[in-house]
C-alpha cells in the first residue's frame, strides 16, 4: 500500500472522525483527504507529476501535512527542508535534488529570494503560503486548494520513493535519504502496534514535521492506527503538560534531548494530573527513568532510529519488561511474516556474543532505498539489505539493545576506545551541571589518538571551576576517560530536533594546548 491508498482508506472508514488537531483548527479523516486531492489536483495543474522532487519548507501546520500527502498523492517525492536552515543549506538541497518546485511560508520566501535562481533550473515553480502579497512569479498556496477533490492520478507502487530527506553532514555535505511509500506505511503500522497506538488515542507531538520522527512516527502511526494527531507548533517545556490536558493527548512522542528540560521545569503539585499514559522518545536517563515516571504519572517507552532505518528498536509493548538505560528491542509489524532483524557486528561484521560492544545493523523491508545521487555512500552504509547504523551498542542476553554512543563520535584515547555518552551521564549528575557534550580533540601523542574536551553547560545561577568538574570526573570514571580540557558555554549549538551538534563544536575547537 501507498501513502495515499492508505490515507484514502482510513477516510473512508473514519469519516468525521477527528484527524488533526493544531491550535484552535480541527480536521476530520474525511475533510484532511478532500483537501489533500485538491492540493493534488492544484499540483498537476501547474504540470508537476510523478517523480518530480517538491520541496517544503513550512512549520508545523495543516498545510505541511497536507503539501506531503498532496505531493505523494500523485506520485512526487516530498523534499522537507529544516525552516531554521540558511540560505546556503536551502540552495544546496534545493541544487542536490533538482527540485522542480519550493513549497514555503512568507518567512521563508524572504530567505530564498535570497538565492540566485539561475543556479536553479530545475526549479520552475514557487508556492507560497499565506502573506498579503504574493512575490512575482510565485503561485499562491490558496490557489491550488481551490480545484475539485477527486483525483485520478498514477499507479503507485510500494517501492515508489516518497520521501528524500537529507541529514545533517558531520564531514561532508548533506547526504539526501530517499524512502519509499512502503517504508513509511510498514514503519507506522509497526510503530502503531509496538507502541499500542488504538483509533481510541490521540497522539501528540512538537516534533518538527520536516523530520522523519514527526512524519513516521507520529503522523503514520496515527494514520496507521485511526488514531487523531494533536500536533503542535513547536516544543515548549513549560506548557507539554498543559498541552497535553487541552487536547485529552493520551500518546506523546518527544525528542530524547528534550526529556531533561522537562524534568527540569519547576516542580508543581498536579505534575501528574494529565491524560498522558505512555511517552515515547529516545533513550531516556536512566538516572531519572523511574522518577520522571512517578512524577509525571505515565509509562516511558524509548525508541532507537535514524533516517536510514526508521524501523528501528523500541521499548517491548509491555511496560513492566522494560530496561531503563535500554533503547528496547527490534520494533514489532503487527503482520509477523514481516521481519525486523537488529544485530550487532564487529569490525568484520560478524555478531558480536551477548554484551559486547559492537555497530548495529538493521534489516528489514523498510530501509532506504539508496543516499540520492552517492552510489558510494549507499554501498558503505547499506550492504546486502543490512543498515550500517555507524552506532555502538550492545545487546544482553534477554535480547535487550543498548546505545553506548556514535561510532563516529567515539573517543580513542591511550589505546582505549571511549563513549562521550558515557562521560556526559556522569557529568550531567553533578548537581550543577545542566548538560554536557564531550568531544575529541588532537593528541600529541600522534595520529589517532586523542585527548577529550569537555564543553558544560551550568544551571541557571549555578557556579563551579573546572578543577571541580575534573575531580567530578575522577571520582566517577576511570582516568583514561577523565577529560583533559573543560570549557563552559552558556548554550550549544543544536539540530532542529534539539541534539547537540558536536560536529560544529569540533569545528569551532582549536587544536588543544599541551603543557
Amino acid at each position: 500500500m501507498n501513502i495515499s491508498e492508505l490515507l484514502k482508506s482510513q477516510a473512508e472508514k473514519y469519516g468525521d472522525k477527528p484527524f488533526l488537531f493544531f491550535d484552535d483548527e480541527q480536521m476530520s479523516y474525511g475533510h484532511f483527504d478532500e483537501t489533500v486531492g485538491r492540493f493534488a489536483n492544484g499540483l498537476t495543474s501547474l504540470g508537476m507529476k510523478k517523480g518530480d522532487m517538491v520541496a517544503i519548507m513550512l512549520p508545523n501546520s495543516p498545510a505541511f501535512l497536507i503539501s506531503w500527502m498532496g505531493v505523494n498523492r500523485i506520485g512526487a517525492i516530498e523534499v522537507p527542508i529544516n525552516t531554521n536552515f540558511k540560505q546556503g543549506e536551502v540552495e544546496y538541497i534545493l541544487r542536490h535534488s533538482e527540485a522542480s518546485a519550493i513549497i514555503l511560508s512568507q518567512d521563508g520566501y524572504e530567505l530564498f529570494s535570497k538565492i540566485e535562481t539561475t543556479a536553479l533550473p530545475h526549479l520552475k515553480h514557487k508556492i507560497i503560503l499565506g502573506g498579503n502579497h504574493q512575490p512575482k512569479g510565485a503561485t499562491p498556496y490558496s490557489q491550488l486548494l481551490e480545484h475539485p477533490s477527486e483525483f485520478r492520478g498514477p499507479m503507485i507502487s510500494e517501492e515508489d520513493p516518497a520521501v528524500c530527506i537529507y541529514t545533517s553532514g558531520t564531514t561532508d555535505r548533506p547526504k539526501g535519504v530517499l524512502n519509499s511509500h512502503g517504508s513509511w506505511v510498514l514503519t507506522g503500522q509497526a510503530y502503531a502496534h509496538t507502541a499500542g497506538i488504538s483509533p481510541d488515542d490521540r497522539v501528540m507531538t512538537p516534533n518538527p514535521l520536516f523530520h522523519a520522527n514527526a512524519q513516521v512516527y507520529a503522523t503514520m502511526g496515527s494514520l496507521c492506527a485511526g488514531a487523531s494527531l494533536v500536533l503542535l507548533k513547536r516544543f515548549s517545556a513549560s506548557q507539554i503538560i498543559e498541552q497535553s490536558r487541552r487536547y485529552g493527548a493520551n500518546k506523546m512522542i518527544l525528542v530524547q534531548a528534550v526529556v531533561p528540560w522537562v524534568w527540569e521545569r519547576p516542580f508543581r503539585d498536579d505534575d501528574a494530573v494529565n491524560p498522558v499514559g505512555t511517552m515515547i522518545a529516545g533513550n531516556v536517563p536512566k538516572e531519572i527513568y523511574y522518577d520522571f515516571e512517578k512524577r509525571f504519572g505515565l509509562k516511558i517507552q524509548t525508541i532507537y532510529s535514524l533516517t536510514e532505518a526508521v524501523m528501528g528498536i523500541m521499548g517491548p509493548r509491555k511496560a513492566e519488561k522494560r530496561k531503563p538505560g535500554g533503547v528496547g528491542v527490534p520494533m514489532e509489524h503487527p503482520n509477523g511474516s514481516i521481519t525486523n532483524s537488529i544485530k550487532i557486528v564487529d569490525e568484520q561484521g560478524n555478531e558480536n556474543p551477548p554484551g559486547q560492544e559492537g555497530e548495529i545493523i538493521i534489516r528489514n523491508p523498510a530501509v532506504m532505498l539508496k543516499y540520492l545521487k552517492n552510489p558510494e555512500a549507499t554501498g558503505s552504509t547499506k550492504k546486502n539489505g543490512w543498515i550500517y547504523t555507524g552506532d555502538i551498542g550492545r545487546q544482553d542476553r534477554d535480547g535487550y539493545f543498548f546505545f553506548v554512543g556514535r561510532k563516529k563520535e567515539v573517543i580513542r584515547r591511550r589505546g582505549e576506545l571511549i563513549s562521550p555518552s558515557e562521560i556526559e551521564a556522569v557529568v550531567n549528575r553533578h548537581p550543577k551541571v545542566l548538560e554536557s557534550a564531550a568531544i575529541g580533540v588532537p593528541s600529541p601523542l600522534g595520529e589517532g589518538e586523542e585527548e577529550i574536551k569537555l564543553f558544560v553547560r551550568l544551571k541557571p545561577g549555578a557556579k563551579v571551576a573546572e578543577g571541580d568538574i575534573v575531580s567530578w570526573c575522577k571520582q566517577n570514571l576511570a582516568e583514561f576517560k577523565t577529560p583533559k580540557h573543560v570549557e563552559f558555554r552558556d548554550d550549544f549549538p543544536r539540530s532542529a530536533i534539539g541534539r547537540i551538534q558536536k560536529s560544529v563544536l569540533k569545528d569551532s575547537t582549536k587544536p588543544a594546548s599541551h603543557k
